[in-house]
């Protein structure tokens, strides 16, 4: 029997971390469906920083959120719906994308809507991307989710996907960018996306003799906030975690130039060269010096460069841009 739930969470933290409970302590199948806030997703082989646009996830105060699966970044928010599929198998037929989604497609094609299977673990509705799909496998349990672009801010979603990868140099899987559309464009519909989120778990209800509605018990959730709090609303995980990378960047600021050049291993920095025409050059060596062991992420970088403001040739909000 499949366990079909309905989230009534926007946290993706909490989303995330129902995800993993599920796989991992549960031995049932179950179809896990929900929305989420505004955020964006990397896959958990991936470099974070070099597959988001930060300032611009700043300005519009987007988090980031690493997920347990593999795959490219995704973007989030209350346009766009999100399925989870996890069952048990053999190990030869656990990794199976077409098979995984076809409850999906076969739903959307009950809606009048031309869907398919891409070539990139996808699905496509005119030629145009409607989802992401990513699986992680779990002893002989494996987990396949996936988007659905409902009505999703596009204008948001290229925003924050917008990176510059020459700045990195590493083996992290990198996200392939393909032409979107959101089903409602296509559709027609009134429905919000709360509503074709529920209207499409009714239709995979009647469609699936084997699927039954369940919800989340008291213990189920106490474990899933716990699991959260533990490792899904931590930067150790959602941005440190991940390959190792040399990062390379060049700065200019009035008739100052500089160029840097870093190494980061389990997301601190463990090599860096500063160079530039300021003067004292001393002054930057003492610079590479105290920067050696930080992490490489904005808040850490930031709050050193305070501490270290007699060593600078910028004031810290200025020279973090070489660092980032």
């Amino acid at each position: 029997m499949n366990h079909t739930i309905i989230s009534s969470s926007k946290d993706p933290a909490f989303n995330l971390a129902a995800e993993e409970y599920l796989l991992r302590q549960k031995k049932e199948d179950y179809a896990f469906f929900y929305i989420n806030r505004p955020s964006v997703i990397i896959g958990k082989h991936q470099n974070a920083l070099a597959e988001i646009n930060l300032p611009y996830l700043e300005e519009q105060n987007i988090p980031v959120f690493r997920r347990m699966s593999g795959g490219g970044t995704v973007y989030h928010d209350e346009g766009n719906l999100n399925f989870c599929f996890i069952k048990n198998g053999d190990n030869s037929d656990l990794v199976n994308f077409k098979k995984a989604t076809e409850p999906i497609v076969s739903a959307l094609q009950r809606r009048g809507l031309p869907a398919r299977n891409g070539e990139r673990n996808d699905l496509l509705l005119n030629y145009k991307k409607i989802s992401g799909n990513a699986c992680h496998v779990f002893k002989r349990r494996v987990m396949h989710h996936g988007t659905l672009l409902y009505q999703s801010d596009l204008n948001r979603l290229t925003g924050s996907l917008k990176s510059d990868p020459t700045r990195f140099e590493d083996k992290a899987v990198k996200s392939v960018r393909s032409e979107v559309v959101n089903i409602n464009q296509v559709l027609q519909s009134k429905e919000t996306t709360t509503e074709f989120l529920q209207n499409l778990v009714e239709d995979l209800l009647r469609n699936n003799t084997d699927w039954e509605k369940a919800t989340f018990s008291k213990v189920d959730l106490e474990k899933i906030e716990e699991l959260k709090k533990e490792k899904y609303d931590h930067s150790e995980w959602n941005y440190r975690y991940g390959p190792a990378y040399t990062f390379k960047k060049r700065l200019q600021s009035g008739r100052l130039v500089f160029g840097v050049k870093l190494r980061v291993e389990k997301g601190r920095i463990t090599q860096l060269e500063i160079k530039g025409n300021y003067k004292p050059e001393e002054d930057l060596k003492a610079l590479e010096i105290r920067l050696l062991g930080c992490y490489h992420d904005k808040n850490s970088l930031l709050k050193l460069l305070q501490e270290t403001d007699n060593l600078l040739p910028l004031p810290a909000g200025e020279f973090i841009k070489a660092l980032i």
